[in-house]
């Protein structure tokens, strides 16, 4: 197996020694330290760029998940050479990934702390000359409750005044956001408490929650609760967008992916799923000035 030194390895893959260093300092690249020495295996190395050059074949969404987005997703894998992975990681983990260079793209749904939709989250979180914004669709988000609502539960705020078991979503995730800011519009105190029930880690993790017993009420979108049957109170209707890096937007595999949300491309089954609206699906909501229309 052939050693290199950091000096060699910037010849090897023809990058800059300063950003090898950057490379080793991010933990981007295989290496190990022998006498305090920055050392590489070519071996290594060679696997690390084919595994890199792969991974550019396919496509990697970090972020929110969607139970319409992930049709949308299949149906591009049965057709296209190339595969969509996801990462259901939550709205502000997906654009720490995406800033990170860990993933492709991104699908989010964040309020701004006023409770309105803009793209401050751009501001907040990332450059927006660096990025492309896509409309997917529209989705009504509201209360999960049992089908017979035994509470006769009539508003989200109900909830706490009645003093019933609410099951919270995940931080980082959009809907914890929007949860979080109803609390604060409506006043509402939640106090830490060890009998209350776990946090949701999905929509359909807080159906569940319900549906099990395990609480009273809970939070998500409304296709969930008519795939299981819950009662449903919509709250508000919210923008589900896609995130693209600028560098990427005009490639050709983003370019195909991207024309798979285009309603005359779409499943007719899924052009009227219940709590969606498509009519803005492919609307491009934000474009730096450097891409050409």
């Amino acid at each position: 197996m052939r050693i290199l030194s950091t000096k060699e390895v910037s010849a090897y893959l023809n990058i800059n020694e300063k950003k090898i260093y950057q490379l080793v300092k991010d933990c981007d690249i295989p290496f190990t330290r022998l006498g305090g020495k920055i050392i590489f295996a070519q071996e290594i190395i060679d696997r690390w760029i084919h595994q890199n050059t792969e991974l550019q074949k396919n496509i990697l969404i970090s972020g929110s998940d969607d139970l319409l987005f992930r049709e949308i997703i299949d149906h591009y894998n049965r057709d296209s050479s190339h595969t969509a992975f996801c990462a259901a990681v939550g709205s502000v983990n997906g654009i720490k990934m995406l800033k990170n260079g860990r993933a492709t793209m991104s699908c989010v749904h964040i309020a701004d702390q006023d409770g309105q939709y803009s793209l401050s989250f751009l501001d907040r979180y990332l450059n927006r000359t660096d990025y492309v914004v896509m409309r997917l669709f529209n989705r009504k988000q509201g209360v999960y409750l049992l089908p017979d609502n035994p509470h006769s539960i009539k508003s989200f705020k109900e909830i706490f005044a009645r003093g019933l078991r609410f099951a919270n979503r995940n931080q980082g995730s959009g809907t914890r956001i929007l949860v979080d800011q109803l609390f604060k519009e409506h006043g509402i105190n939640v106090k830490p408490d060890a009998s209350a029930p776990p946090e949701a880690q999905s929509h359909v993790g807080a159906a569940m929650k319900v549906l099990s017993g395990e609480a009273d009420a809970s939070f998500g979108i409304q296709n969930v609760s008519e795939m299981l049957k819950l009662k449903f109170i919509p709250v508000f209707e919210e923008p589900f967008n896609l995130i693209v890096p600028a560098g990427q937007w005009e490639s050709r595999i983003v370019r195909d992916f991207v024309a798979y949300f285009e309603q005359t491309r779409m499943p007719r089954h899924l052009q009227n799923l219940p709590g969606y609206d498509i009519s803005e699906i492919g609307k491009i909501i934000w474009k730096p000035e450097s891409l050409a229309d």
